[in-house]
Formats: C-alpha cells, sequence, structure tokens
C-alpha cells in the first residue's frame, strides 16, 4: 500500500515506513504541544525532526542524481513547487477568509504582513522580528508555524548547488565539507544564545541549518560507517529515547546548548539505524497508523495551528479537552483532504509543469493582492466597533530595536539611540536593562536628539542589569559583561537603569547562584545599590526608572476580543493605587530617598489616588501584559526629562 502512495520522491530513492512514522512522532508531538504546553514541554521540538529529515530526504535524492549526472535545479525546484505550494495556497485561502471573518483591525494588518512574508518563504525572518514564538501573543498569529518553510526553502536555494558541485569536483571532500559546515552552523547557535539573541537563534537559517545538515550528514554517510546489525539496534533504540526524552522533558540546564541537540541527534540515530535493515525500533515506528500519519503530516502541519488559534481567539481562553477534540478532528480531516486531493494529484507527473508553475503563480497573485488590500486598508476596521478597535490598535506595538540598528558590544550587543557614527564609544547616555528598558527607547531617543545627547541601549533581555543578585546565574554572566564594557565607554557620562522590579514572578539568586529571599524587593534594593555605587564608580551619573504596575495578561488583544465578540470580561483594566503601593511602596521610597541619582517614576503618569491604570482615553496602555505601547510614550516624557535634568 504505502509504496505506492508514499513520501514525495520516494520513486527516487525507495519508500522508508519508518521516515514517516518518524514524521508522525514530529506532527503530533507539535501538534501536542500547541494545544496544551504541559502535555509535551518539548513538543515543539518535533520541527527539529523534520529539518532533521527533510535534509536527509533532499540530500539522497540530491547525491544520487548528482553522482548520476542527472542533476537539474530547474527540476528540483519544480518538486518543491509541486511539493509545497498547492497545499499551502489552498491553506491561506481558508485561513484568509477566517482571518477576514474574525481577526480584529491590528492583528488582521499582522496576518496580511505574515501572508506576504509566506508567500516569500521569509516568514521565519518576520516572525523574528514581530513576536516571540514562546509567548501568549504569538497564540494569536494563525500563520505562525510556517516559519519553518522558510527556513528549509532559505536553505534549498544554496544547498543543491553546493551538492552539485562537490560530487562534480570534489566527490570524497562532500561528507566532511557537510560535517564542517553542520559543525559552524551549531556554533552560530550556541554564541547566538551566549549574546541574549534566543529569537535569531530560534528563527534563523544561519542558526538553524545545522539541523537540515544532521540530516544531510545521514544521507551522505559512507557505506563503510552505516550502521548494521546489533549497532543499528542500538542506535534505534538510543534514538528513541533521545526523541521521546526531548519531547517529553526537554533539557534546558545546560546555558547556551541548544535544548534542541539530543532530539536532533535521536533523529540522526533512528533515520540511520533503518539505513539497511529495519531495527526494531524502525519496524515499531513503520506500522500502518503511524505510516499514514506521516503520509499526510505536511497537511496536517499546515492545518493544526489555524485551527487552534482560530478557536482560541473567538472565545479569548485556552480550548477545553472537548473542543480540543473537535478540532483536532478538524484538522484531520482538512489533512486527508489536503493530502488526497491537492497533494497527490499536483505531485502527480500526470500534470505538467507548466500547469503546477501556473496555478502556484496565479494562486500566489490573488493572496499577494489580497494581503495588500488588508495592509492598505488597516485591518478593515469598519467591521468592527470603534472601541474595540481602538484597544486593539495597541496590540503589538512595544519598541524592539531595528535590525539594523543593532550594532556589535563585547561580547553582547547594543542598540544606537541618536547615535550617527554607530560607535559605542561615542555614546552620551546608555539606556541600560532589559525589555522594560527597551520599551522606553524611543521617548529616550527623542529626549536625547532634543538636547544633542549621543545614546545607546545595552538590552539584557530576559535578565535585570544588577550583577551581585539576578534571576539566574546565567543573567549575572551577562550583566557582568554588560557593565565591564560601561566601564571602557568613557564618553558615557550617563547610565539610565530600567527593568522589571515585580519580584512575584521571577526568584533571584546571588553571585553563586544560590536563591536569596527577596522579601520586601530587600534584595533587588542592595542590588541596585550595588550596581549604581559600581557605575558612580566608574565616574557615570545615573538615572533609575521605577516600577509601573501592568496588567499581567495581554490586555489590548483579550479586552479588546471580548468586545468584539460580546463576551463579558472580569480581568480587571487598573491595580489599586493601594495594592501597587503595598507592592512596590517601600523599595520605591528607598530611591527617592537618594540624592545621589535621578529617580523617574512613571508610575506617577499611569496610577491616580486610586488606582493605577491599564486603559486611558480609551486606548490601551499596554502592547501587551506588560509592555507600554509606544503611541503611549508621549505622556512619559516629561517625568523623564526632569529625571535627566538632575543629573546634568
Amino acid at each position: 500500500m504505502h509504496t505506492r502512495v508514499g513520501s514525495a520522491d520516494s520513486h527516487l530513492i525507495g519508500y522508508r515506513a519508518d521516515v514517516d512514522g518518524l514524521r508522525a512522532v514530529a506532527v503530533v508531538s507539535v501538534i501536542a504541544f500547541h494545544l496544551s504546553r504541559s502535555w509535551l514541554p518539548g513538543g515543539y521540538l518535533g520541527v527539529d525532526i523534520f529539518f532533521v529529515l527533510s535534509g536527509y530526504l533532499i540530500t539522497l535524492i540530491l547525491w544520487r542524481e548528482a553522482l548520476k549526472g542527472q542533476f537539474s535545479i530547474l527540476r528540483f525546484y519544480e518538486r518543491r513547487i509541486r511539493r509545497i505550494m498547492p497545499a499551502l495556497l489552498l491553506l491561506l485561502f481558508f485561513t484568509t477568509i477566517a482571518a477576514i471573518a474574525l481577526l480584529l483591525p491590528a492583528d488582521l494588518i499582522g496576518y496580511g504582513k505574515s501572508m506576504l512574508a509566506t508567500l516569500g518563504f521569509v516568514a521565519n525572518i518576520y516572525f523574528w522580528r514581530d513576536t516571540d514564538y514562546f509567548s501568549r501573543a504569538a497564540e494569536a498569529k494563525p500563520l505562525l508555524h510556517v516559519w519553518s518553510l522558510g527556513v528549509e526553502e532559505q536553505f534549498y536555494i544554496v544547498f543543491p548547488l553546493l551538492i552539485a558541485a562537490f560530487a562534480r569536483f570534489w566527490p570524497r571532500a562532500t561528507f566532511p565539507a557537510i560535517v564542517l559546515l553542520t559543525l559552524v552552523s551549531l556554533a552560530a547557535n550556541y554564541l547566538a544564545l551566549r549574546i541574549g539573541g534566543a529569537s535569531p537563534a530560534f528563527f534563523l537559517l544561519p542558526t538553524r541549518a545545522w539541523e537540515l545538515g544532521a540530516g544531510a550528514m545521514v544521507a551522505l554517510l559512507p557505506l563503510s560507517l552505516t550502521p548494521r546489525g546489533a549497532v543499528a539496534k542500538l542506535l534505534g533504540a538510543i534514538g528513541a529515547v533521545a526523541v521521546l526524552v526531548g519531547i517529553i522533558s526537554p533539557l534546558q540546564t545546560y546555558g547556551s546548548v541548544p535544548v534542541a541537540l539530543p532530539v536532533v541527534v535521536g533523529a540522526m540515530f533512528l533515520i540511520a539505524a533503518g539505513q539497511v535493515q529495519l531495527s526494531p525500533i524502525n519496524r515499531l515506528i513503520a506500522t500502518r497508523p503511524l505510516a499514514f500519519v506521516g503520509l499526510i503530516s505536511y497537511s496536517l502541519y499546515l492545518w493544526h495551528w489555524p485551527f487552534i488559534v482560530f478557536s482560541q481567539y473567538y472565545l479569548v481562553r485556552d480550548l477545553n479537552v472537548g473542543e480540543m477534540a473537535i478540532a483536532v478532528a478538524g484538522m484531520t480531516i482538512c489533512a486527508i483532504v489536503s493530502w488526497r486531493y491537492v497533494e497527490r494529484p499536483f505531485r502527480s507527473r500526470a500534470m505538467s509543469v507548466r500547469t503546477v508553475c501556473l496555478a502556484a503563480a496565479a494562486g500566489a497573485g490573488a493572496l499577494a493582492v489580497v494581503a495588500a488590500v488588508l495592509i492598505w486598508s488597516n485591518g478593515l476596521p469598519g467591521r468592527m466597533s470603534g472601541e474595540a478597535a481602538a484597544i486593539n490598535a495597541a496590540v503589538g506595538t512595544n519598541y524592539r530595536c531595528p535590525v539594523q540598528n543593532y550594532l556589535r558590544m563585547g561580547q553582547s550587543r547594543a542598540c544606537v539611540l541618536n547615535l550617527p557614527s554607530r560607535n559605542p564609544a561615542d555614546a552620551k547616555v546608555v539606556l541600560l536593562g532589559n525589555s522594560h528598558a527597551q520599551m522606553y527607547a524611543p521617548v529616550w531617543e527623542s529626549i536625547l536628539a532634543e538636547q544633542g545627547l549621543t545614546g545607546l541601549l545595552v538590552p539584557a533581555n530576559g535578565c535585570l542589569p544588577t550583577v551581585s543578585v539576578n534571576i539566574s546565574r546565567e543573567c549575572i554572566d551577562v550583566a557582568a559583561g554588560n557593565l565591564s564594557e560601561l566601564g571602557k565607554l568613557s564618553n558615557a557620562k550617563t547610565i539610565i537603569l530600567g527593568l522589571t522590579w515585580a519580584h512575584a514572578e521571577d526568584g533571584l539568586v546571588d553571585a553563586n547562584g544560590k536563591p536569596v529571599d527577596n522579601r520586601d524587593d530587600a534584595e533587588l534594593a542592595r542590588g541596585l545599590d550595588d550596581l549604581i555605587g559600581r557605575l558612580r564608580g566608574f565616574g557615570k551619573k545615573v538615572v533609575l526608572i521605577g516600577p509601573i504596575a501592568y496588567p499581567g495578561w495581554d490586555l489590548p488583544s483579550e479586552l479588546s476580543r471580548d468586545l468584539a465578540f460580546g463576551w463579558s470580561s472580569e480581568k480587571p483594566t487598573y491595580l489599586p493605587a493601594a495594592e501597587f503601593q503595598r507592592q512596590y511602596g517601600a523599595i520605591v521610597q528607598h530611591f527617592e530617598t537618594r540624592r545621589d541619582i535621578g529617580f523617574a517614576r512613571p508610575d506617577t503618569v499611569l496610577c491616580d489616588a486610586s488606582k493605577c491604570n491599564y486603559v486611558l482615553d480609551g486606548r490601551s496602555m499596554f502592547a501587551d501584559a506588560s509592555h507600554i505601547a509606544e503611541a503611549e510614550l508621549f505622556r512619559f516624557r516629561s517625568i523623564f526629562t526632569e529625571a535627566l535634568a538632575t543629573q546634568r
């Protein structure tokens, strides 16, 4: 049965049911993770398994064609179009209808942009700049999952030519060359994580290529090294354990070592164990039910995420078990229909290349026009109430440093703020801290420009800027590295500190990694006092940005949807002033009494005598659960200017 309806290109390399079984493991893991992260905490690593499988299968095909002198780059891309585009365009057609019906203006604009990126196979780059894959905001983006297609198609722009060139001129050097390139990409991933680049490490090709390269290594493994007999059985067993452990309980304890490493190695072992003769584990995953799920895995992967996103988007909550079952049934039916009536016919040689290419071009062109209209029309705001649209306008609008403004600084990175020379040594003011410093960057840049000052943002996202205490031992290393670099910037006379003050979310550790009691923010206060003392020891003046009350839930997205869909909401849109005082009163008073620093209090902008507002003038002050919307930063200008003036 499966030989006749096997995977794409199985006629070129021979069908392996165990490979489809491994695909099934990958796609089921991803779906389980997206339905509930508590079920399979590492289920998202199923995508990494897909990368290994893709690298293996494509390399095997390319290598065999190249050795026979039959390689054609046009034929390769024809196969990719047949494999990818028809099912993808079908999905985009239906998701666009659902998006127009359901998504609020800001989300519909984002959908249009993501669809253009998807059609250009640069969705990974778009989502790198747009969102955090693991954030709640990501759960309102119906096309987030197609970032992986961007990685694969970018990889296959150059890789086929590389394989063809090596096959013709240096066939014996091919395997070591691929090993070397794979290790270089793995090193790039490691280094990106080391400098706080978790998002680019996740989304971008240079830091993901090692996973496709891992599959390519198995495909190019010399015959003499191909495992057989007892060795194959052992590798299959080890590979299965590595994959299962990775998706059930991913390892998070090795600093900058990629969490996907065990799963990738496990997938390599499983593929290699079935190269000559299926090991017992390979025979197990080659059973017909798993193999069939593997056959429909591409369509199932495409359909699963929109089903989950649109359901949760409308309900404004997570799905219950019954709703999950309905969603799984729906996505499975759509996947089977897509595989049977779209994937298979378009892969068939009975359908001419001309027909396939014209259909793909026409479909992509039409969808691109629709996407442009959605963006140009500002998300068709007339579909929704003005109140919902006004709140929704803040979604995802917190400041992020543009890629072109990043520059290297020591072992980390920085972002220019009114710094035409792009030389850190020329900065006179440095904004230091995590995302709660970065979110204020536009208003600070405006203030600096007005006063003729050059500036630099030095982010430590996910960490505090303090070096004596922090949320982890790794964060202390990051903070210490940033502090060391600041000490070298002789022109930087003023340091502005911004941070997430909430102590309930993250425990603190000392320089030895030992947990400390941060009751009443006493240790955080000591840590900031220590940092301020070190900065003043460098001859720097210090401005400290105080705490704000923030919702802790994705207010602009959820509140606007509650309003649009008529749901009653009991989520708080303010924090009682007394509660803010209870949480932060002691530490605020501590720093207000210091006369050697400038202390800016953004809470005075959001709070009145009775409450700290998350919504003002019918607009959300927040872009998500905790970050100020960029359009509302003007409200903080005067208090920041005043605090800076005290240190001039």
